[in-house]
């Protein structure tokens, strides 16, 4: 289905590179400020997996799914027209798959949003918004009006939202400007903050209605930021700490932030952009590499650092052995297991010039945070190592990075693989995904640790930053001197508490630390100053934990046996029981109270915490987002995460969408109509037997099994033994 909605929140370069179903036909008619389609039912095919090449397409992970949505597709090597598509995908990352099978299926075929390339794709917890893109130029295709569309993966429905405007801000314009569709930038997605951004890019024929083919592009040197629908934003004036964004966003278009409206500040695209977390109240972006039609940016020893919270571009020098200057390379982030380094795994990508002779690069550099040092280039090993590219994408997952797809070049006709396969921390390239995760990562709180799950520090770096490859990192500062501004410029990186199924460690600022083991997907992070003495009584309390699980378990499987003793009692008392007395004989009111899932049917409304920090908080429209943090201690820069019920895509589980998954204790309560509720004489032709002596003055519930265990066993035993006999 495709509704078309109208915002009303106001206020190629030179190196670019059958399943049936049914579809809803468009027909529409004008509701308030926009159209809604309306539709009829007819036979639809799902978007074809098969390829011979796929680049310039756009990506999005969630909820243990990889969205792949439009890009060019070639079917055969030779093909050069009609290569533009809007083929959505999914590749399951739930299971495990070989490099030449990856478990890719091709979701409807959608009808409206446009076929675009080297676009992004912005995600939250519950849907996708695909932004920019340029249109076909084989055979050229005019540009459609900007507008933005959703993908909601519960329903699978497409809602188009017409004519965005920007909404004034912290360094940003003053609001109420249309926003510009923008090709070739770099895009990223925080869904724990509720924001996604769009880093440069170019405008021009190909991007722009009506734009003149004796105009030349223009290249841009701005930061779009998306807020997500339901969150806050206090770099919105519109919004701030109390007002959730309404159901098509909210758009700031930052063009004076620090650096950002200075010489040293240069416009370009094809980059990448990386999100760091725990620098700054709200975590930082680095952009890296990129270009014009002409120039490189620079030669990647010195980055921009966007500190999220202050809305500042800042420079940051790096050391090592820089990666040659290039554009159209993917770019990852690892956390060491206690969170005390990240690594940005940089692979491939070309050179500018000359025009449709450029090389591609198979490479792959790291750059170590917060020592701000490159290693590399490193040894890659494997025999399923991806020959050299660029316009491909890589994600995380597990520890193990996914590339997609890539401009091969013009020597080879067809890539040798869909997909290939990473292990981050091995080095080398394997010739399976295996899954590592026990869950699908609904809604984890950090992205960056959901996606590290099973990583580990490799030894190249641990030799530079010292520590071990579960981490204890001992450079805290930027190797090339002290950062001078920005978040990097304390001196010393924030202590840590990272939570990993039940153990705690706290990384100071020296580098010692407590070993842990690899965080869960939904590792908590947080600024903590807990003592050791903490830890010890947190030690205690997942002890206590743990015998208190283990109790209850036994308890549940013991409640069960005796809820199922008494149903076969009551159908050989019913048996012989009148009928009246048999239709009373119900266990309708027992309600089964250990293992459900909760369902969150009453979420906090439209309350509204004091958050300074500016975490990424729903209210307002949508689901509600809350935190909740102990005294004394300063929250980190995201929240956890809301819950939502709507179905996962791409997994087998039985879950929904954001639902946490955990025991709820049902109390049970009112009539139950049971036939041991009435005295027993000869008119109700029942008789008291001794098992059911036994139950005399106990109610039949869990709580009486915790209390009473030993008796409840007696029960189960009297009932079963009164029915054999």
């Amino acid at each position: 289905m495709v509704h078309q909605v109208r915002d009303a929140s106001a206020a190629k370069d030179e190196g670019e590179l059958e399943r049936p179903s049914f579809k809803l036909v468009r027909f529409s008619w004008v509701r308030g400020h926009g159209k809604v389609a309306g539709a009829g039912l007819i036979r639809r095919t799902d978007s074809p997996t098969a390829a011979c090449t796929r680049f310039s397409h756009q990506t999005a992970f969630l909820n243990g799914t990889l969205y792949l949505y439009g890009g060019q597709v070639k079917a055969t090597g030779t093909q050069s027209t009609d290569t533009w598509k809007n083929n959505l995908l999914a590749l399951d990352l739930t299971n495990g798959w070989d490099v030449g099978h990856p478990l890719l299926s091709g979701l409807p075929q959608p009808d409206g949003p446009p076929a675009v390339a080297n676009g992004y794709i912005w995600n939250d917890y519950d849907n996708l918004f695909l932004y920019g893109g340029e249109f076909a130029d084989n055979p050229y295709v005019e540009p459609a009006a900007v507008s933005i569309w959703k993908y909601a993966v519960a329903s699978g429905a497409w809602t188009e939202y017409l004519a965005p405007l920007t909404s004034s801000g912290n360094n940003s314009d003053g609001g109420g400007q249309p926003v510009q569709r923008s090709a070739e930038g770099a895009g990223i997605s925080v869904p724990e903050l509720g924001r996604s951004w769009y880093f440069g890019g170019h405008l021009d024929l190909a991007t722009t209605p009506g734009w003149s083919d004796q105009v030349a592009r223009v290249y841009l040197k701005s930061l779009l930021e998306f807020t997500h629908p339901g969150y806050i934003n206090d770099g919105v004036y519109s919004l701030g700490t109390s007002k959730g964004a309404p159901e098509s966003g909210v758009y700031r278009n930052i063009t004076q932030g620090g650096l950002q409206g200075e010489e040293v500040f240069t416009e370009r695209a094809d980059g990448a952009l990386v999100f760091i977390p725990g620098w700054g109240d709200l975590g930082v972006l680095i952009g890296l590499a990129g270009g014009t039609a002409t120039e490189f940016t620079d030669d990647l020893s010195t980055l921009d650092v966007y500190d999220i919270a202050s809305s500042v571009w800042y420079h940051q020098k790096t050391t090592g052995n820089a990666p040659s200057v290039r554009v159209n390379p993917c770019a990852v982030v690892a956390a060491a297991p206690d969170a005390s380094s990240f690594q940005i795994f940089l692979f491939g990508g070309q050179n500018l010039q000359p025009k449709k002779q450029q090389t591609q690069y198979s490479d792959m550099y790291i750059l170590t945070i917060p020592s701000f040092t490159w290693v590399g280039p490193i040894m890659q090993d494997g025999s399923d190592m991806p020959s050299p590219r660029a316009g491909h994408t890589c994600n995380l997952r597990d520890g193990q990075m996914i590339v997609v797809g890539g401009y091969i070049g013009q020597t080879t006709d067809c890539d040798s693989s869909p997909a290939y396969v990473f292990n981050a921390s091995s080095l080398k390239w394997t010739s399976s995904f295996k899954p590592l995760s026990p869950e699908a990562d609904l809604n984890s709180e950090n992205s960056v640790l959901a996606a590290s799950y099973g990583y580990m520090v490799p030894e190249e770096v641990v030799r530079v930053i010292g520590g071990s490859p579960g981490g204890g990192a001992t450079a805290s500062t930027p190797a090339a001197g002290p950062a001078t501004n920005g978040p990097f410029a304390t001196g010393k990186s924030p202590v840590f508490t990272v939570t990993a199924s039940g153990t705690t460690a706290t990384i100071t600022a020296s580098g010692s630390s407590e070993a842990v083991p690899a965080p869960s997907p939904s590792a908590n992070i947080g600024r903590s100053h807990h003592s050791s003495e903490a830890l010890t009584a947190a030690g205690v309390v997942a002890g206590c934990a743990g015998v208190a699980a283990a109790y209850l378990g036994y308890c549940a499987w013991l409640y069960r046996r005796q809820v199922r003793a008494y149903k076969s009692h009551l159908a050989v008392v019913n048996r012989y029981n009148s009928p009246v007395t048999a239709s009373r004989g119900s266990l309708g009111g027992f309600a089964a109270i250990f293992g459900r899932r909760a369902k969150n049917k009453s979420h906090i409304g439209s309350h509204v915490s004091p958050n300074p920090q500016g975490r990424g908080e729903k209210h307002g429209w949508g689901h509600s987002r809350h935190e909740s943090a102990s005294s004394g201690s300063e929250p980190l820069a995201w929240a956890g995460r809301d819950s939502m019920n709507s179905p996962t895509m791409g997994t087998s589980r039985e879950s929904t969408v954001g639902e946490r998954h955990a025991p709820v204790v049902v109390g049970i309560g009112g009539h139950q109509d049971d036939v041991r509720d009435r005295p027993r004489n000869s008119e109700s032709g029942g008789s008291t037997s001794s098992a059911e002596r036994l139950l005399d003055g106990q109610e039949l519930s869990f709580f009486n099994v915790v209390m009473g265990p030993r008796r409840a066993l007696r029960v189960v035993n009297g009932l079963q033994e009164a029915e054999l006999n």
